[in-house]
Formats: structure tokens, C-alpha cells, sequence
């Protein structure tokens, strides 16, 4: 039987072996999840979780259920983790040039969405402009978009404010639009 979130706070407060396996199997993949949004190296993606769970079980006593709940605590916990690492390690970030996005945005460019193979290579090509995103803007995107978590618990995890958060977006999608149609000329589809 699985232990309700209380009982599970309660099992590991109490210093229970069982409790931080629980703990570890229920929110594992969703941890995994966030820092792998951020940070590219599975290695470290590996090693960033388990830095997540320590900070968890470390300050679990500072959990505040009436602010956010476990999930969304735990979220913005490896969301600073991952961060942190960045700061330390500048990935580098792909930059587009200026003539290319001048040249997208007055282009004339025809969307055929009837076709359902143009379709499938608009979703490879999606998936793509999402991997040349900065870290946090895929984060941002993989939180409201896959996961389907509101602006307040967005706002939570990464600590922006919502308004911050929907203007963000919509650059975001602004600019994936120019990177799908960047895509796009590259392989003239």
C-alpha cells in the first residue's frame, strides 16, 4: 500500500531507510526530469538528482505544505541544483544571427499542417529548436507544456514572478517559431 504524501514526510522525518526509498522511487523520475531539462550530460544529470534528494532530505523538516506542494517543492529544490551547476560549468548557448532571422521573418513561407508527413517533420523539427533553447527556457517549457503545471507553481519552482513567467512564454514561442523555420530552410522542406 502506498503511503499518503504525509506519511511519507513523517517516514522520512523519523530517519526511516524505508521512507527515502519511497520517497526516491515515487519523485525520482520527476526530478531526473527537471535537471535533465537544464543540463545536457546524462553523468551529471545522474549525480545533480541524487545532490536534489540530499537537499530534500536535508531540509524536509522546512517543507511548508500550505506553500507548494511536495512535487512542486521538490521541482523548484532540483531547479537550484541545476542552476547552481550551470553558473558554475556556462554551457554554451546557441545564438542566431541576425541576417537569419531577418530573412525568417519577412520569408514567405507556406505551413501545410493537412499533410501528415510535413506534420511529423514539424514535430522533429519542434523537438529540435527545443533542444537549442537556453536551459531554463526548455524547463519552462518542459513544465508548462509536457507537464501541464500552472503559472503559480512555475512561478514557485524557478522563484519568477507569473506575469514574468507568461512574458517569457511567449518570446519563447516566438522564438521557436524562428528556430523551426530555420530548421525548415535548412532542409528545405
Amino acid at each position: 500500500m502506498e503511503l499518503s504524501e504525509a506519511q511519507l514526510i513523517d517516514s522520512v522525518l523519523s530517519g526511516e531507510a524505508q521512507g527515502y526509498r519511497d520517497m526516491v522511487e515515487r519523485y525520482g523520475q520527476q526530478v531526473q526530469l527537471v535537471v535533465a531539462q537544464m543540463v545536457e550530460d546524462v553523468e551529471d544529470v545522474a549525480e545533480l538528482t541524487q545532490d536534489v534528494f540530499v537537499k530534500v532530505f536535508e531540509s524536509m523538516e522546512q517543507y511548508d505544505a500550505s506553500r507548494a506542494s511536495l512535487s512542486t517543492w521538490m521541482s523548484r529544490i532540483a531547479y537550484n541544483v541545476a542552476a547552481n551547476h550551470l553558473r558554475r560549468w556556462r554551457p554554451k548557448v546557441v545564438r542566431l544571427a541576425e541576417e537569419t532571422l531577418e530573412f525568417l521573418v519577412y520569408s514567405d513561407y507556406q505551413e501545410s499542417s493537412d499533410n501528415p508527413e510535413i506534420a511529423d517533420v514539424r514535430i522533429e523539427f519542434l523537438d529540435e529548436a527545443i533542444g537549442r533553447l537556453r536551459p531554463e527556457e526548455r524547463l519552462l517549457v518542459h513544465l508548462k507544456y509536457y507537464e501541464g503545471r500552472s503559472l503559480a507553481e512555475i512561478s514557485y519552482v524557478m522563484d519568477v514572478r507569473e506575469g514574468a513567467l507568461a512574458s517569457r512564454l511567449k518570446r519563447i514561442r516566438h522564438k521557436l517559431k524562428r528556430l523551426i523555420k530555420i530548421l525548415e530552410h535548412e532542409t528545405d522542406v
